[in-house]
């Protein structure tokens, strides 16, 4: 879904995340997002943190479960692919401007990172990514990975984006039959966003 508010989770301690993923990992656990989600601000006191309302934070928390309900679903189909990549948000990137020198790429509309700032989310992950053979691309938005998938063949991909930008990736990659992770953001907006680091190396390093 597209919100039409912004919220920021990047202050919320690594035990809330944790409990997310707990429960996504549950069985028959679809029945009870809603109930789960309300638990989870109340316990974490997520409206008073972000400043959102009650039914926003149940909202943003109801869509953090649902992704990750998806990843567990396709885990094991991720984990038998070879070649992979990584999508990242061009928004997350440290400098929206000039600072920023990352190329880009006409062919894939898309920007390749050149590490220039190591406090960047992008500089981070993409060396992570690279460490263990994934390709990475820096995306302005989901209408280039039919692009870049009509260039090169990936069997595998970790997608970071908002929940809408998940959905609309979501429908080119069934087509394709690529088996995804996704990442939600953790704080949205149409620049400084912030993803779950932790989250995103458990999924890169996880070779089993």
């Amino acid at each position: 879904m597209s919100y039409n508010f912004n919220f920021d989770l990047s202050k919320m301690s690594q035990a809330f995340f944790k409990e997310i993923a707990e429960f996504s990992e549950k069985e028959k656990i679809t029945e009870k997002i809603g109930e789960i989600a309300i638990n989870l601000v109340k316990k974490f006191n997520i409206d008073k943190i972000t400043g959102l309302s009650v039914s926003e934070s149940i909202t943003v928390i109801e869509d953090l479960i649902e992704a990750n309900i998806k990843n567990c679903l396709h885990k094991e189909h991720f984990l038998k692919t070879n070649k992979r990549v990584l999508f990242l948000p061009h928004c997350c990137r440290k400098y929206m401007d000039s600072r920023c020198k990352a190329d880009f790429d006409p062919v894939t509309s898309s920007y390749l990172c050149n590490h220039c700032s190591n406090d960047c989310q992008v500089n981070e992950a993409t060396k992570l990514a690279k460490k263990v053979n994934y390709d990475v691309y820096v995306l302005p938005g989901s209408s280039c990975v039919k692009k870049i998938f009509q260039k090169n063949s990936y069997s595998g991909i970790i997608g970071v984006a908002c929940t809408e930008e998940i959905g609309l990736a979501s429908k080119i990659l069934e087509r394709f039959n690529i088996a995804a992770q996704n990442i939600p953001l953790i704080k949205n907006g149409c620049s400084g966003t912030q993803f779950n680091f932790e989250t995103l190396k458990k999924i890169i390093m996880d070779v089993r």
